[in-house]
């Protein structure tokens, strides 16, 4: 058996282990809705851990990390940084939202919104920013995985075909098993992933020389300095603190988040899922490896999203690669699941019950849900094919359309004096700023996050002072701060 079919079968295993893992799913799944989308709110610390970093740990994540320490040196060394932003934001953030939901039942994000507010107009605005600005993310994961799957193969299957075998097999675990198949899935996927990352730079910087060769080496590099993010003109630190700040608000404000807040059994989990999220940052060591040991083996490349697996095809083992390479699949099929998983979810709950079909029994609810899977995935996978994307520039830029949603959240928490215009019209001054600076300005995509969610917080919070105390969503705040405060921790 010559090296393309050892490796053709290699990725055909890993394509069919999560449909093994989705039986065991389906086996153990209920016939019903809150079954399909949250688990019947029962999923434990190792599944929701699991399920959460393989969703938080994309391709943006993984291959666009690396070729991000490869083009800008320690510029991307804010990931450490936001991991942890993002496990603080699980435990104070995340937790309440696990409550609300509980409490009152909540499936979607939109829910959360629309309970709390009580704004048609909110929830429209709220829905619509969920799906337009997931689309493109789980675009960029089948892009990355796609092309990986072509170069492993010397072409031997196009990364179009590799796409349709990705999306193939995440249809059939997920109308198998819902959630459940895709948190189980996502153990699988998730380990791999993080071993992934660790033997890709352990493995290039062996390449490269060692450590100290590939620091040496990269030290002299006039282009890129290891040890500062300042490059004199003070670009590096703003692309710092923006991406440290667009990134984890964005992707707690995402869909699939919500989903798994809702999802999870009890609040102990939240104690200690930011303590496995900063652990399993660790992964970001291999990337800082990766990058660094690739520049130092071939400073002259031209930066873009497959340049680790370039590197990895020029002075790696074939074999060896492969493995590497479904590992680095992993990361897109993790999130592009989750992401598939969660546009279901609204569209069924959010659309279709709200507002095709109100009196909708649960059985065809749940056949709805199957079928909007499947039509999300063509359309996705339709738009891979057209405009594959750069993984970096559009993971920022739809991270920076979920994070707006962080302002009339964090309001309809903790502040009293919030007012459903203010969040209406704060949520609407962010995307519309975000938009205008991205495809009019040109603006970096995490500037133009940062900026649009200072102008959303500006226009939120001068709004609900100076105008009359909403009466309605005042009770709503205080009455769940209340029961917040005597709930019983389980």
């Amino acid at each position: 058996m010559n090296d393309i079919n050892i490796i053709t079968c290699i990725i055909l295993l890993f394509s069919f282990i999560p449909l093994i893992l989705a039986e065991l799913a389906r086996a153990n799944s209920l016939p019903s809705v809150e079954d399909f989308f949250i688990c019947s709110r029962d999923m434990g610390t190792f599944l929701a851990f699991f399920t959460i970093y393989s969703t938080w740990y994309s391709t943006f994540a993984v291959m666009g990390s690396s070729a991000y320490f490869y083009a800008e040196g320690p510029l991307y060394m804010t990931s450490f940084a936001w991991n942890a932003l993002f496990a603080v934001l699980i435990f104070f953030i995340g937790k309440r939202i696990w409550f609300l939901g509980k409490l009152n039942d909540y499936i979607t994000p939109t829910d959360f919104f629309t309970d709390i507010y009580q704004s048609k107009p909110l929830s429209v605005i709220v829905t619509a920013i969920l799906l337009v600005f997931t689309l493109p993310y789980i675009q960029i994961q089948f892009v990355g995985g796609a092309y990986l799957i072509e170069l492993a193969t010397d072409g031997s299957i196009p990364w179009e075909m590799a796409g349709f075998i990705f999306y193939i097999v995440m249809i059939v675990y997920m109308w198998a098993g819902g959630l459940r198949a895709v948190a189980m899935a996502d153990v699988f996927l998730g380990i791999l992933v993080f071993f992934t990352l660790i033997a890709t730079g352990f493995f290039l910087t062996y390449k490269a020389g060692g450590l100290i060769n590939v620091f040496t080496t990269t030290t002299d590099d006039s282009t890129v300095s290891p040890h500062s993010i300042y490059d004199g003109s003070y670009r590096n630190i703003f692309l710092w603190l923006t991406m440290f700040i667009v990134t984890p608000l964005g992707a707690i404000m995402t869909p699939p988040m919500w989903i798994r807040h809702y999802a999870i059994r009890g609040e102990k989990t939240f104690h200690i899922l930011p303590f496995l999220i900063t652990i399993a940052t660790a992964g970001y060591i291999g990337s800082m490896l990766a990058g660094n040991a690739s520049r130092a083996l071939d400073p002259t490349l031209t930066p873009n999203d497959m340049i680790i697996p370039c590197i990895l095809m020029e002075y790696g083992d074939k074999l060896i690669t492969a493995i590497l390479f479904c590992g680095f699949a992993a990361a897109s099929l993790s999130t592009a699941n989750s992401q598939i998983h969660a546009l279901s979810t609204i569209y069924t709950i959010d659309i279709h019950k709200k507002w095709i079909n109100k009196s909708i029994s649960n059985a065809r609810l749940s056949f709805v849900a199957k079928c909007s899977i499947l039509a999300f995935s063509i359309i996705t996978y339709a738009i891979m094919i057209m405009q594959p994307g750069i993984i970096i520039d559009t993971g920022l830029l739809t991270l920076s359309g979920t994070a707006q949603l962080l302002i009339p959240t964090i309001g309809g928490i903790f502040w009293k004096r919030s007012t459903r215009s203010a969040a209406t019209a704060g949520l609407s001054t962010g995307i519309i700023t975000l938009i205008c600076l991205y495809f009019f300005f040109r603006l970096e995509p995490s500037y133009c996050g940062t900026i649009a969610l200072f102008a959303n917080a500006l226009i939120f919070f001068t709004i609900s002072i100076s105008s009359e105390p909403d009466s309605k969503v005042r009770t709503k705040i205080v009455e769940y701060q209340l029961a917040y405060r005597k709930r019983n921790c389980k």
